[in-house]
């Protein structure tokens, strides 16, 4: 059922792009990508601006009150950006209106710059998310979540911090992302060959010319990967997925990915190992799979382990309500602790 509804997606993404008044909502749904006052995408901020950080304009994005009881820190995934978590910064808007949200585009994502292959490393954006920190959130607990590749940085960011960071960090949710290299298990074992090895080359030689060729092929490419990568899609959130897609140059698609079917994290296990938190993973997810978060569990005894039935890979645009419930627990539990007894 579940190829089913993926293949019938593709489909109708594809047979929907033949139609000139399709084409034109899709260039329009890419124009409002990052306009801050259309949903789907982030809306209604209390702040956003950007810092300079290793060479690289990092973009950052707050919403709710300065003097808040604790701060949560969202970490978009591989090829996506900020906007991706809308749904979740709706909810903590409504329903801890006492927490500050903080969000980061890492460096070759959204509205920070594109930086070469060899600079996009899951070390270095876990470096602009820790500038990004030091200037909008320099106190007070932080609650890290990070979806997929996000994840991964999430973890890098927490065996790396400094330990006065390290320590104020008070909760985490880890969602649809591993803890060992990616390739170890799903999707990404496929794509690890000798295409995405000639992309890198491609992106080192002839940057530009990669680069201009990218929103042609991956208007073609992107819905049928966006697909794949979600478990019962929506047409109106598969078309902002895209959008992402679309967006993200082909030196951070090389880059990033090259950096990730190796990279792993076990080093942030005896860091992660007592921060209560969540681990969320759609059941029927091919990039990140159950097992991958089965890993995560057995390194990280204090956190909840949730599994979303007929979720995919993209469970934050599948099912935003259940990343949020499981991100609301973890902010109680740390907003409450920061309050003490009324």
């Amino acid at each position: 059922m579940v190829i089913r509804a993926r293949s019938s997606a593709i489909a109708r993404s594809w047979s929907r792009r033949v139609r000139p008044a399709q084409r034109r909502v899709e260039h329009m749904v890419h124009s409002q990508l990052h306009d801050l006052t259309t949903e789907p995408g982030l809306t209604e901020l209390s702040d956003s601006g950007v810092i300079e950080h290793d060479g690289v304009q990092v973009a950052w994005y707050e919403a709710g009150p300065k003097d808040a009881a604790a701060t949560a820190v969202f970490i978009h995934g591989y090829c996506l950006s900020a906007e991706s978590f809308y749904a979740q910064v709706n909810d903590v808007r409504a329903h801890f209106p006492q927490v500050r949200c903080l969000l980061v585009d890492v460096r070759g994502h959204g509205q920070s710059t594109h930086v070469t292959p060899a600079k996009c490393t899951v070390a270095g954006a876990a470096d602009d998310v820790l500038a990004v920190i030091a200037e909008r959130a320099a106190d007070g607990p932080l609650v890290v979540l990070g979806h997929s590749m996000g994840g991964m940085i999430a973890l890098n960011l927490l065996r790396r911090a400094p330990r006065s960071v390290a320590e104020r960090v008070a909760g985490m949710v880890l969602v649809s992302t591993s803890i060992q290299r990616f390739a170890a298990a799903g999707f990404a074992r496929v794509l690890e060959s000798h295409l995405m090895k000639a992309l890198y080359r491609a992106c080192l030689r002839l940057p530009e010319k990669a680069n201009s060729a990218r929103f042609e092929v991956a208007a073609v490419v992107a819905p049928a990967f966006a697909a794949l990568l979600q478990g019962f899609p929506q047409m109106d959130k598969l078309q902002f997925h895209v959008s992402m897609l679309l967006d993200t140059p082909m030196s951070s698609y090389a880059g990033f990915f090259d950096d990730l079917v190796e990279h792993s994290e076990f080093g942030a296990a005896a860091r992660l190992r007592d921060i209560p938190g969540e681990i969320v993973v759609g059941s029927a997810d091919i990039v990140t799979p159950k097992r991958q978060s089965e890993v995560i569990a057995r390194h990280w005894p204090a956190a909840a382990r949730t599994v979303i039935d007929g979720a995919g890979h993209m469970v934050i645009l599948e099912e935003p309500d259940e990343v949020s419930k499981a991100l609301g627990r973890v902010l109680k539990a740390v907003v409450d602790k920061a309050q003490g007894p009324h």
